[in-house]
């Protein structure tokens, strides 16, 4: 996606400081946007960046419709300050098609704050990348662990839309290329073409009966799998590897964690956890997507992930990631039949304006179908 150089915001101004200003990133901000992404870990007792090498607008493209990144620097030396993203992609609410913004990778440099006005002008020009067809508000997610911004931004900010939780989002981290037992009676293989167009019926009908979902990006999948019980197609999933475009790497751990790592590594074989990795060593994760399941058939679902995360390890990955919001149904399968490590963010819905209260209530009640990939 090729953007023009936009005309700069008038300089923010603090005292004693280099004035401000916001504007738009251009390709030519590849390399800047890329190393603050490095050096900015997300919070949390593993400290992990995310990553988008070798090419930041690229690999924006792969995952949206469209997409704007926001820069706030040094209006005189021109050093990246901070930065924010907003991923246009395609989103089903309560039946109805159409584009839904997802905001993303707000970063600031280690000791710097936004002052008001340079606040109060980014929100305005991300606001302004909006289009009349787009969804009243955007969606987007805080890690439970990073408690200050969650805080900071549920009260609000200068010129900052209303932040409304709507619920929780836990993902799995499952270690790769283990061996488990598999279920008697069940047919645990890869899917064929016929297989598939029934997975993806299943799925389009969840989508379409959800307050709100999310497909996440059309790549190849690298594996799809279904598991069927004399000849009845009972669950399926697909695998996506992101790692060639987006990446998560280890910058650091927090607390006992740090200490104990090395002991969780060497019992990981007896508890099914994954592999915790050295500080700077990149994690290749892939995403388990395209999930679904006949009624009841929870079980098969299960034997499909421990299936596919003993497989994963075949195509080079170090884990395997499932999501769902915290009200699915299977998240408590899933919690209580699966090893591996959780993590937690909560999902909201920025009203850039007032989002009507039945659809708000809809979205804090209603089913929340959001793949990992998308968020």
């Amino acid at each position: 996606m090729s953007l023009a150089a936009p005309r700069p915001a008038a300089p923010s101004r603090t005292a004693g400081a280099e004035p401000l200003r916001v504007r738009l990133a251009v390709p030519g901000d590849d390399a800047a946007i890329r190393r603050l992404l490095r050096q900015r870990a997300l919070d949390g007792e593993i400290r992990l960046t995310l990553e988008r090498e070798p090419d930041y607008f690229a690999s924006l493209d792969r995952e949206s419709l469209r997409h704007d990144t926001l820069l706030v620097e040094g209006a005189h030396s021109g050093e990246l300050i901070g930065m924010g993203s907003r991923l246009v992609q395609s989103a089903w609410r309560s039946g109805d098609v159409g584009p839904l913004g997802y905001l993303s990778q707000i970063r600031l440099q280690e000791g710097h704050r936004l002052p008001p006005r340079a606040a109060r002008q980014a929100w305005q020009r991300l606001g302004a990348t909006r289009l009349g067809e787009e969804a009243p508000f955007d969606l987007t997610s805080i890690t439970l662990d990073n408690r200050s911004a969650r805080r900071l931004l549920e009260h609000g900010l200068p010129g900052q839309p209303r932040y409304h939780a709507i619920g929780d989002y836990r993902v799995h981290a499952l270690a790769t290329g283990r061996a488990l037992p598999e279920p008697q009676g069940v047919e645990l293989r890869e899917a064929d073409e016929t297989d598939w167009q029934e997975i993806l019926a299943w799925r389009l009908a969840r989508r379409r009966r959800a307050s709100l979902a999310l497909a996440g990006p059309e790549e190849a999948r690298v594996l799809r799998l279904v598991a069927r019980r004399r000849g009845r197609l009972l669950a399926g999933l697909a695998v996506l590897d992101a790692t060639p475009w987006r990446q998560l790497v280890v910058r650091g751990y927090v607390g006992r964690l740090a200490m104990l790592r090395p002991t969780l590594n060497l019992a990981r074989s007896l508890t099914g956890t994954p592999r915790l990795p050295r500080v700077g060593e990149p994690l290749r994760c892939g995403q388990v997507v395209d999930l679904a399941h006949a009624p009841g058939e929870e079980p098969a679902a299960i034997a499909l992930l421990r299936a596919a995360a003993r497989r994963a390890a075949g195509f080079g990955l170090d884990l395997l990631l499932v999501g769902h919001a915290e009200r699915d149904p299977l998240g408590a399968w899933l919690r209580h039949t699966l090893p591996g490590r959780h993590y937690r963010t909560r999902l909201y819905a920025v009203a850039w304006s007032p989002i009507p209260a039945p659809a708000l209530e809809a979205l804090r009640e209603g089913d929340l179908d959001l793949e990992p990939s998308a968020l």
